[in-house]
């Protein structure tokens, strides 16, 4: 094997045994890598994070860290610091590939919702200049939210499987029961995944209540809104339940021992949906909660309110994840209200264009 293959790239010590990471292999796994060569461009640029961390001694970590790394030290502040090092140091194509692995590697950590609190993903979005989001490769927010748009699809799924028998050795119809109930409580409420499996049954008034009060991130108490939908299809599913346990949502497989469900579980939920119906494999049940705010903002509901009903303790927050989105919506709505073509630009010239005092007013306004 070459150097470049057995040792760091900065501090040049042995290149260590396994992944810089904790959970790296199940991130590049999830993320759905479409090709060996770009899960290995990711490997490469997680690594490198990891030696410039512990040979800069930045953040806490030292070069006598084990690998794999716990990213619980890491901070908005020094994941930027790395990308002005990247940028010092790479080529422009580089920083973006690495950049990406390490965003990528983040929201993961979101979608499990074990990212660092002192990191801040809308911070980082509005600060970098490419924004590098998704969980596979180097797509934008944008493109995030066309994959969302097949959200819908995956509670469907599961209403239109049909109930196994009602004495199915295999608890298969209380499990597909509450499928259907967590789905559609991942989108009544658009809470987090540690949020809804934390539930218990006296939380929701056994299907009965239509909020129920939690602590979320960061210790914070919020509410969370369960529509007639969501109320329904936990009703349906305890009405089944013969257990004691008082967690909402528990597993039935035949070793359980009814054991509350983890997050894990319902990533896998929606994933089984995800390759049944063919859909874009980024998405996973933390997908629920991006579908929810933009809808909501799209039909008009206030941004105020949607961080409210999100419970991010910062309206920043909230307006720098979906900016973009809502600026193509805002856009695209002028557009199609005062765009011409190019011939009825020619046919009707005079009728499309500002008059010389108008254009005049603008031009001194913009200075």
């Amino acid at each position: 094997m070459t150097r470049r293959e057995t040792n760091l790239p900065i501090s040049d010590r042995p290149l260590p045994d396994g992944p810089a990471w904790m959970d790296e292999d199940t991130f590049l796994r999830e993320a759905g890598a479409q090709s060996f060569r770009t899960e290995s461009t990711y490997r490469s640029g997680l690594r490198l994070f990891a030696d410039w961390l512990q040979h800069y001694k930045k953040a806490g970590y030292a070069k006598t860290d084990k690998w794999p790394l716990q990213p619980d030290g890491l901070t908005t502040d020094v994941i930027l610091e790395y990308r002005n090092w990247l940028l010092a140091n790479r080529s422009r194509s580089t920083v973006t590939t690495y950049m990406a692995a390490v965003v990528g590697y983040l929201n993961f950590l979101d979608g499990y919702d074990r990212l660092p609190e002192a990191v801040q993903l809308g911070k980082l979005q509005r600060q970098m200049a490419r924004r590098q989001i998704e969980r596979n490769q180097a797509e934008n927010v944008i493109d995030l939210d066309l994959a969302r748009q097949d959200v819908p699809k995956i509670i469907d799924y599961y209403d239109s499987l049909p109930l196994p028998a009602e004495n199915d050795p295999f608890n298969r119809r209380l499990s597909l029961l509450r499928d259907r109930a967590i789905v559609k409580m991942l989108y009544s409420t658009a809470a987090r995944i540690s949020e809804v499996v934390s539930l218990n049954r006296a939380n929701v008034g056994n299907g009965r209540a239509a909020y129920a009060t939690i602590v979320g991130k960061g210790n914070k108490g919020r509410t969370l809104h369960i529509r007639a939908y969501a109320q329904e299809a936990i009703v349906a599913y305890l009405a089944e339940r013969g257990d004691l346990n008082p967690a909402l949502f528990v597993s039935h497989s035949r070793n359980s021992s009814s054991a509350r469900l983890s997050i894990t579980t319902v990533h896998k939920v929606v994933k089984r949906a995800v390759n049944a119906l063919n859909l874009h494999q980024s998405l996973s049940a933390h997908d629920f909660r991006h579908y929810r705010a933009t809808q909501l903002l799209r039909a008009g509901m206030p941004l105020e309110v949607v961080q409210e009903f999100l419970g991010h303790a910062d309206i920043t927050t909230t307006r720098n994840i979906y900016a973009p989105v809502l600026g193509v919506q805002v856009v695209t709505e002028w557009l199609d209200n005062l765009d011409v073509t190019p011939r009825e630009a020619l046919d009707e010239p005079d009728n499309h264009y500002a008059t010389d005092a108008d254009l005049a007013a603008i031009l001194d306004s913009i200075g």
